[in-house]
């Protein structure tokens, strides 16, 4: 029986000066060989849980600091299986997130090790959709994308009220 691998991918955006978000997408080689545009992914370590495993993988591969990252929610989970026995394809627990950075876009690194080749620091909700490889993150991004404004709309909605007392 194969091991089941546990996973997390984190949708990251952060909010341009217009409001709008911005996605954080990492340009990798696949161990397929394809070059994928994918959100920061990781296995996590026996000793972590998901929220650890990821400061620490998007630390690793952005060098974000963990107190500019915000989680948000839990989008969905999933577990992916595979009949395959070539070595990219595993069997999965994957867990999806996202998560608000707060910091200084520009502090994003660009880092070249472990397959990841560019970071995409600036993706609109355009360009994520049409730049990501996997359709079901393309999904969760989008999922995301409206999320992200009704809780601007919401935001300026309790302002309003505030303004008006």
């Amino acid at each position: 029986m194969k091991e089941v691998v546990q996973s997390a991918w984190w949708i990251v955006y952060y909010l341009d000066k217009q409001w709008e978000p911005r996605y954080l997408l990492i340009k990798r080689h696949a161990l397929s060989g394809k070059i994928e545009r994918v959100a920061p992914k990781w296995k996590i370590q026996i000793w972590e849980d998901e929220k650890k495993a990821a400061i620490r993988e998007i630390w690793e591969e952005t060098w974000l600091k963990k107190e500019d990252l915000i989680i948000k929610q839990l989008l969905w989970t999933t577990s992916l299986r595979s009949s395959e026995t070539k070595l990219w394809h595993l069997d999965k627990d994957v867990t999806y997130f996202l998560m608000k950075f707060t910091g200084d876009p520009n502090s994003v690194k660009l880092i070249e090790w472990e397959w990841y080749i560019w970071v995409y620091k600036r993706a609109t909700i355009e360009e994520a959709l049409w730049l990501m490889y996997y359709a079901d993150i393309r999904e969760l991004v989008r999922k995301s994308y409206f999320m992200i404004r009704e809780e601007k709309k919401n935001q300026w909605v309790k302002a309003s009220f505030f303004d008006k007392l």
